[in-house]
């Protein structure tokens, strides 16, 4: 780990993320109550959310064939200028209020400025992880993703806190140090030094290099490949339950149960709180590894939560749920991150697969809670919730079973080479 801290180019990279992550999560925070505000139904909440998750998978899909061949400092320069903007629009938007524009209306305003965050983050989150994963493999790799995933999960642990409390006193005011946050990005990355040749070999605690993982990585390909499948079956189901999370809870806590906003802050900061908890453990060790047992508990966690919200109207039992979706989405979310990369050489393009999956699961979590909520009420989102943990839990069994009966035919082409 005290390499890490070695690597100024990685901490300024991972410092970049922390305050992209702290500028997105204040929006994400504010924005259901401002479209409440603005007179706005469940729905269009969910549609803002969709506006740059919808985005965001499009644009992941289209750049992930291609996005390796750009210079990756230039690409990050470019979208973190570009968000210093968005912010500062979305800023202007909830000024404006009401106010009707002469093409839109006040919340298309939001969705569209919503949608160019979406296009600005594909060219952000999957080229900076291809940057930071380049080189490494196995234990390194492990550690690398550990260390970045804590940095920019920290941002969502204080951010909601503060962003919350700032809304009880203007709305304006977290948009207002989400501009802040877009600035200080992108000064972080203008002083990040360009790295054009591939990173020297290094040695992980074991002794082994990297060429030694790639090895080993090719002795357990077969297993990976189930690993690989049934994590990204897990990532699309269980971001689906975070974007109902994100855009309908804080909703449900102040219309449903008369919680405060600064309730629904300290929700999403415990919640995130346990992802740097389980993202810090993830990348000191790498135990984890091809773990079904640990894999399906994970999953399982989030149907208890689902389970919490539904049932009880207690505030600190709403905040323990948030902690165990916590944990779900933190192992599920570095389980796909290693096995979607390992072994891979186009790290910016398996990333921006990786990051299209959540995109997509976050969407559609948005949309159809929102619309679900609409029309059956403020609980009917959760009981989705857990109805898609099940299912994607039955397609991984079957997924996880028929790639087993496969499992002979590889080894005995590898036993023959």
């Amino acid at each position: 780990m005290r390499q890490l801290f070695k690597d100024k180019n990685f901490l300024r990279l991972c410092l970049a993320t922390f305050f992209m992550s702290s500028c997105l999560q204040l929006v994400w925070i504010v924005l259901p109550f401002v479209i409440k505000a603005m007179g706005g139904s469940d729905t269009e909440v969910g549609l803002c959310f969709v506006g740059q998750m919808g985005v965001y998978v499009v644009f992941c899909v289209l750049l992930s064939s291609i996005i390796d061949k750009f210079k990756p400092k230039r690409v990050l320069l470019t979208g973190a200028a570009a968000e210093v903007f968005v912010a500062f629009g979305l800023l202007a938007a909830v000024w404006y209020g009401n106010n009707n524009g002469i093409f839109l209306t006040p919340i298309m305003r939001l969705v569209f400025l919503m949608s160019m965050t979406g296009i600005i983050t594909a060219f952000f989150w999957p080229v900076i992880m291809g940057w930071i994963s380049t080189g490494h493999e196995g234990a390194e790799l492990t550690k690398r993703f550990g260390f970045y995933n804590t940095t920019w999960s920290s941002a969502n642990t204080v951010l909601p806190i503060i962003g919350g409390y700032l809304m009880e006193i203007d709305y304006l005011l977290p948009l207002a140090v989400a501009v802040i946050m877009a600035i200080l990005c992108f000064v972080t990355i203008a002083v990040t030094r360009c790295i054009s040749e591939s990173p020297k070999p290094q040695k992980n605690n074991a002794g082994n290099t990297i060429k030694e993982e790639i090895r080993l990585v090719g002795q357990v390909r077969q297993e990976s490949r189930q690993f690989l499948w049934m994590s990204r079956i897990a990532l699309f189901a269980t971001l689906i339950c975070v974007g109902i999370f994100r855009s309908q809870l804080g909703i449900f806590y102040k219309f449903e149960l008369g919680f405060s906003e600064s309730a629904y802050g300290w929700s999403v900061s415990l919640m995130c709180l346990f992802n740097v908890a389980v993202f810090v453990m993830m990348g000191r060790s790498h135990y984890w590894h091809y773990k079904k047992g640990l894999f399906a508990a994970a999953q399982a966690s989030i149907i208890v939560c689902m389970a919490m919200i539904i049932l009880f109207d207690n505030l600190s039992l709403q905040l323990l749920a948030s902690g165990l979706a916590g944990i779900c989405y933190g192992f599920v979310y570095g389980s796909h991150q290693y096995y979607g990369v390992s072994g891979g050489r186009k790290r910016s393009g398996l990333m921006a697969i990786h990051e299209t999956i959540i995109g997509a699961g976050f969407a559609a979590g948005s949309l159809v809670g929102g619309m679900l909520s609409d029309a059956f009420g403020r609980h009917s989102p959760y009981w989705f919730a857990c109805a898609v943990i099940i299912i994607a839990g039955l397609i991984q069994i079957f997924l996880w079973m028929s790639l087993r009966m496969q499992k002979s035919e590889p080894r005995t082409l590898v036993s023959g080479q």
